[in-house]
């Protein structure tokens, strides 16, 4: 029972469903209070970049997927939705990722605020697709603008966690 339990735990979904909530309690409290030129920094947008860069396209539209469904469940939007944009922003950081030769801690910051602005103009268009009005204003290219910075900014330290979070188990016999 036990042994079960551990390898459970282990699995990497499971990591980041538990790194996930953490970023999900620092986005509904912290970061949803300290708006920076009016912009609500997205964390969960940055989780789903770093994965995307820490573990390629693949893991990072899954665990994109995983994060949105987590952010979804905590807003008024229709269910899935976060989660499909999630999913997008966290392929093609890992697809970005992948053209990157020899990635340096710059070109990670780069792509992970690149993948974090594309993802802060999809999600409106999400949005829009669904019904909701007044959100394409001028004030969009500050909220772009901020998130891509402050993303970019922390998306090293967030693929440090996300790469830790989403590594294969080992085996130990």
């Amino acid at each position: 029972m036990i042994d079960r339990l551990i390898s459970f735990s282990e699995a990497k979904y499971v990591r980041l469903v538990l790194v996930g909530l953490f970023f999900l309690a620092l986005q509904t409290t912290l970061f949803n209070e300290m708006r920076p030129f009016g912009v609500c920094l997205q964390v969960m947008v940055l989780l789903a970049a770093a994965s995307g860069l820490a573990r390629g396209s693949e893991a990072g539209a899954i665990a994109g997927f995983i994060v949105g469904l987590l952010y979804d469940m905590v807003l008024t939007t229709p269910l899935g939705l976060c989660a499909a944009v999630f999913a997008i922003i966290g392929y093609l950081a890992g697809f970005a990722h992948s053209f990157v030769h020899e990635p340096t801690w710059w070109s990670r910051m780069i792509l992970g605020s690149a993948a974090s602005a594309v993802g802060m103009i999809l999600l409106p268009l999400a949005f829009a697709m669904t019904g909701t009005d007044g959100l394409f204003t001028t004030h969009i290219f500050v909220v772009v603008l901020v998130v891509a910075l402050f993303n970019g900014v922390f998306s090293v330290p967030a693929e440090w966690i996300c790469r830790w979070a989403l590594r294969e188990p080992t085996v130990v016999r």
